[in-house]
Parts: C-alpha cells; sequence; structure tokens
C-alpha cells in the first residue's frame, strides 16, 4: 500500500525549474518508493546499491551515464560522487528541466558535493518517514500557521488513535504498511542493516557493538542538552570519537541538532546544542519500550513526547521544501523555552508537555520582553484535544494539529 506523500508536490515543481532533483534522508523512509510512484513508466531507473553499477559508476562515470540515459532516477548516489561532475557536463549539454532524480541517505557531505559540483542546477529535498499528516490524509502546514488554520483543523481531523501509540509505532512506511512486520523485528533489522550499510561506509567503525551502545545511550539523551564530555566518560571511550560517531547518525538523517537560540544578545544563554531523534520508534526500541504501559512509566515519556513534536514541526517544514528555523531557550538561570520558530520575521515561542499545568506554562516566555525581535503567538503543545486561548497570544494547542 503506497501513502500518499506531502513532497511530491515539491518535486513535480522542482522538476519544472531545475535539470537535477535530489532527494535526501535516512534509509527506509520511502525515498526510492516516493520517486517511482511519481515517475511510473516514463523514467529508468538504476540503483547503486547494486554493486555492478556501483562499480560502473565510480570507475567509468561517463559510460554509465552512456548506458543509463535520462529522464533518470538513480538511487543512493552517495556511493558514487564522482557522477556529479558528469551530470553536469549533461545537463549543460542539454537544457532541458527534470532530467535526473536522484535519492541520497547522506544528507550533509552529499549536499556538499551537490553544491559544489552542480550548483543551480539541483533541487535538494529531504524526506523523513511519515508525518502524522499524511498518516492522517490532511494537507501539509509548516508549523505554525496561523491561529485560524489550527481551528480549521481541529475541525478537519478526525484521529482517535491515542498518541502513546503514534510514539512507540515510529513513522517508516514499511513498518506501517506492511501488517506482517512486528516493530521489534523491524527496529532490530533496521539497526543491523544501517550498521552494515552505512556506518562502515561513513566511517570505520571496527566494534559495533560499541556503537550500537553509543546510539541507545544518545537515546536517553533525546530532548536533552549535548553532553560530549558524559556521553564520553560513560562510554569510556575518547570526545573524538563521541563527536565522529555523533556526526554519523546526523549524517545519515538519523538525529538533528536543535541550536540553542543565537539573537539575544546576553551572554547568559546556553550555547549546546539539543539532540533529537527523528523517529519515536526507534527511540522506543533502543529503551526497550514495547507498549503504552511502559511508555506510561517511563521517566523519559517526557522527553520522548517532547522528541516526537519537534520531529513533526520539522517534517512540516521538509514536506514542503523548507529549511527549518528552529531552535530552542536556555538561560544559566534555567529559564527555557522548549521551541523557538522564526518564520516570516516574527519568532513563536513553544513549550511542550505532556502533562502540564496550565497556569505555569508561558511562566518563561517573559525572557523574550527584550530580545528585539517581533513576536508572533505562543503556545504550548500538549498530548490533550482542546485549542484554548489562556491570555493575550498565547493558547494550548494540541500537538495533533502539527
Amino acid at each position: 500500500m503506497y501513502i500518499k506523500r506531502h513532497l511530491e508536490k515539491e518535486i513535480l515543481s522542482a522538476s519544472e525549474g531545475y535539470p537535477v532533483v535530489m532527494v535526501t534522508g535516512s534509509r527506509q523512509v520511502g525515498k526510492t518508493t516516493l520517486l517511482k510512484q511519481l515517475a511510473g513508466d516514463n523514467r529508468a531507473f538504476v540503483s547503486l546499491d547494486d554493486m555492478s553499477q556501483r562499480l560502473l559508476a565510480q570507475n567509468q562515470p561517463q559510460l554509465f551515464l552512456q548506458n543509463h540515459t535520462p529522464p533518470l532516477i538513480i538511487d543512493e548516489i552517495q556511493y558514487a560522487p564522482e557522477l556529479f561532475t558528469y551530470i553536469k557536463i549533461a545537463v549543460d549539454e542539454n537544457n532541458k528541466n527534470g532530467q535526473f532524480w536522484l535519492t541520497g541517505s547522506q544528507i550533509f557531505p552529499l549536499m556538499q558535493g551537490v553544491q559544489e559540483t552542480l550548483a543551480g542546477r539541483v533541487r535538494l529535498l529531504q524526506l523523513s518517514g511519515l508525518s502524522q499528516s499524511e498518516l492522517n490524509g490532511t494537507e501539509n502546514l509548516i508549523f505554525p500557521p496561523t491561529i485560524e488554520d489550527l481551528f480549521k483543523r481541529s475541525k478537519e481531523i478526525k484521529d482517535d488513535e491515542k498518541i502513546l501509540t503514534k510514539i512507540i509505532r515510529g513513522g517508516y512506511p514499511r513498518l506501517l504498511t506492511q501488517p506482517a512486520i512486528t516493530v521489534e523485528g523491524f527496529y532490530n533489522s533496521y539497526l543491523q542493516t544501517y550498521i552494515a550499510r552505512d556506518v562502515r561506509e561513513i566511517t570505520n567503525v571496527m566494534d559495533t557493538s560499541k556503537f550500537l551502545q553509543f546510539v541507545a545511550l544518545l537515546a536517553t539523551r533525546t530532548a536533552q542538552e549535548l553532553n560530549l564530555a558524559g556521553l564520553s566518560r560513560d562510554l569510556m571511550i575518547d570526545s573524538t570519537t563521541v563527536r565522529r560517531w555523533l556526526n554519523v547518525l546526523e549524517i545519515s538523517g538519523i538525529v538533528v541538532s536543535l541550536p540553542s537560540f543565537s539573537k539575544n544578545p546576553s551572554r547568559r544563554v546556553v550555547k549546546r546544542p539539543k539532540i533529537y531523534f527523528i523517529d519515536t520508534g526507534l527511540v522506543c526500541q533502543l529503551l526497550g519500550i514495547e507498549d503504552e504501559e511502559g511508555l506510561s512509566n517511563t521517566p523519559l515519556r517526557g522527553s520522548i513526547f517532547e522528541t516526537w513534536v519537534v520531529s513533526e514541526v520539522y517534517k512540516s517544514w521538509w514536506n514542503d521544501g523548507r529549511l527549518p528555523r528552529l531552535s530552542y531557550y536556555r538561560d544559566s538561570s534555567q529559564k527555557e523555552i522548549d521551541l523557538m520558530i522564526d518564520r516570516n520575521g516574527k519568532l513563536y515561542p513553544f513549550g511542550i508537555k505532556i502533562n502540564f499545568n496550565a497556569a505555569h506554562a508561558f511562566k518563561n516566555f517573559s525572557v523574550l520582553d527584550s530580545i528585539g525581535v517581533p513576536l508572533g503567538y505562543g503556545g504550548l503543545l500538549h498530548s490533550g484535544d482542546e485549542i484554548v486561548p489562556t491570555r493575550e497570544n498565547c493558547w494550548l494547542i494540541p500537538s495533533r494539529l502539527i
């Protein structure tokens, strides 16, 4: 079963304005399925997971492109960056848009290579796992939309599924569309395949068991400030290795770093980023959480809920082909705002709480009074069902509306 993806519209639009469109994202988020669905029978397809094709692309890129002519989908192009120069030559010789659709599972170095070689010729897009709006069959709204749009969305959504179920299940399409696949079986296979296929391609990780310990330990730190020294001490490895392994996860689209808010002139603002996993199903598997009861009982339930909310906000931007402008605020007095969103010249502050006291929901928002940036509305993103104003420009907002 194919679930319609919001990024479809942006891919087709980009193909009308660029000769090359590249879709990046972690393994198993549906990049190949999406492009094949859009292409139908109108494009040839070649995957560099096929070792014979990979070797040809690496060693004889010009011959590879003679054998595979556009319109063409090249899957997992990170295995043959040698192709970029010859793709540039091809699109310059044949000045047509939409010639090449590319996928890649290594986000940052891949983007750098593309930007250096195909500057002005490529549209870079990022795909993640299924968002809740894709699963609900509703339109994508970049968060935060207007309050009017939130009220409209609250009337349109008919979603009785418990938030804890969504969190445990995660967003990988194969798991959600194949009833015979179990959550535990999928994620165990995912971790082992990920180690075997991708980690060794990015960096020389010889001790895969230690690397898996690192990933599991990092899962206990999701939605928390990055503390390299603490991770290094707990794993008994050097901080340089910890940093390199964290980069592997970021490059592969497994985690994202949320920067601290930087427009405040105060030197008291904490500068370390916070780390979030993109898929909460993976987090739960790494933490040994099997069901709603287990998630309800863990002391990490608040951090896991925050991770789910932040990942949904990221998806709302990525699915519209946009780069998110997100941050968080915390100062040395421990005043914190979980999520700050810079959109259209305004700053929108949000707290995130699975359980909350409405009377204290916005107690830290006063730190924004003197930052000199226009403010939009603020909100507390929660696990309930009602959107409610609490005071001027501050709202209680159900996370299901993202």
